[in-house]
């Protein structure tokens, strides 16, 4: 069965697609319908336009079928919904990539499976953090907090180095249940020293696994119950960028970062400790 191609579709539709993006108006009356139903006087203060303004924009939405009045307020229809959940994922994810251009631009985000890239739009908060001049330890810093305010962390990677470990370490032998995925090549590396010691000192804390992920690893990333810690690879170097961050402490990166993990762990194969 052949897909009818967007561009064709676009091209027969274009004008009812350009006029929701193309008006500030029609865009934000959709959006703020989106939280549920509104009077006029709300779609006033929301949109900061009068009545004037707005009744015929709402009367080209009620055209389309995407918005109707029930008892005097507007509501989205079915059809709206639909076409609302979609622009609000569109905004939010050119929201996403205009907050730290920088960082998305820079970096190899095709390291992020798919399917986590396809819902990028879930780390809209989060805040990009790096090493400078003043501060030439805010990553490492920012790691060490996290892990110290952890009930339990998750994490994947295909980089590591010994102050990394140490961290790792201590928050284990604190007790707070540790898992984490590693790429093959990193697996490789944690049989030697200085990590072979650490993994070690380890074995007998049932609280601390490590898995193995048959599938490539192009990031790294710590997931807790109140935070997540996403690194990638640069574009220019095609190395880790161990000095830049993104940070998010909301619920949707929280859930994003631990689904990712949950994704790398499903077909990883659990790593035996050296004895």
């Amino acid at each position: 069965m052949n897909e009818t191609p967007p561009l064709e579709i676009y091209n027969k539709f274009h004008d009812d697609v350009q006029a929701i993006f193309r008006s500030r108006l029609l865009t934000q009356v959709l959006l703020a319908l989106g939280d549920g139903t509104k009077p006029l006087s709300a779609l006033r203060d929301v949109t900061g336009s009068s009545s004037q303004a707005l009744i015929p924009k709402i009367r080209h939405l009620e055209a389309l079928h995407y918005v109707e009045s029930v008892r005097g307020d507007y509501v989205l229809t079915p059809i709206g919904r639909l076409v609302e959940s979609e622009i609000e994922r569109v905004v939010t994810l050119m929201g996403v990539f205009q907050r730290h251009r920088g960082f998305w631009v820079e970096h190899e985000i095709e390291g992020i499976p798919p399917e986590f890239l396809c819902a990028i739009d879930r780390l809209y908060r989060a805040e990009v953090i790096r090493n400078i001049e003043e501060d030439v330890f805010a990553v490492y810093a920012s790691f060490q907090a996290i892990i110290r305010k952890a009930s339990w962390v998750h994490g994947v990677t295909s980089i590591m180095s010994p102050i990394l470990a140490d961290a790792i370490k201590e928050a284990v032998m604190e007790g707070k249940p540790g898992e984490l995925v590693v790429s093959q090549e990193l697996a490789q590396k944690l049989a030697t020293e200085p990590y072979s010691t650490m993994l070690e000192s380890l074995s007998g804390y049932a609280n601390f696994k490590i898995y193995v992920s048959p599938s490539p690893v192009r990031l790294g990333m710590t997931v807790t119950d109140g935070y997540l810690s996403l690194g990638l690879y640069r574009r220019d170097t095609g190395k880790y960028d161990a000095v830049t961050d993104l940070i998010g402490t909301d619920a949707a990166a929280v859930t994003w970062g631990e689904r990712l993990f949950l994704h790398y762990k499903a077909d990883s194969i659990l790593l035996e400790m050296p004895r």
